[in-house]
């Protein structure tokens, strides 16, 4: 009874006695094995997300540089645009000035 009381009784299995302790000790054992597998399942998959997230960033970082050069050569266009607006200006003026000028010496020549 006292065996009884502390949870530590007998009972056949194959032809043996095993204690209820030690059946215990062998379903912790096996329950500790489980949870051993399901964290090395969960640092396989972390691993995994890690090296997504490397991979991620390595990818992010090349399409930084690839948006900062489009940035640049933008930028290099839109100057090129700017100059080229001033230049056709200029030269649009000195038609306008070259053509007044004719109109000028014609109106002067035919007053004469």
């Amino acid at each position: 009874r006292d065996a009884d009381l502390l949870g530590i009784s007998h009972r056949p299995v194959g032809g043996g006695h095993v204690s209820l302790a030690t059946q215990a000790l062998r379903h912790q054992d096996e329950m500790i094995d489980e949870l051993a597998m399901g964290v090395s399942r969960l640092k396989d998959q972390t691993m995994m997300v890690n090296d997504e997230a490397n991979m991620q960033n390595h990818m992010l970082d090349e399409m930084d540089g690839d948006v900062e050069n489009a940035r640049h050569g933008l930028e290099a266009e839109t100057l090129r645009a700017l100059k080229l607006k001033e230049d056709q200006s200029v030269w649009r003026l000195y038609l306008i000035i070259a053509g007044l000028s004719i109109l000028l010496f014609i109106l002067i020549m035919s007053g004469l």
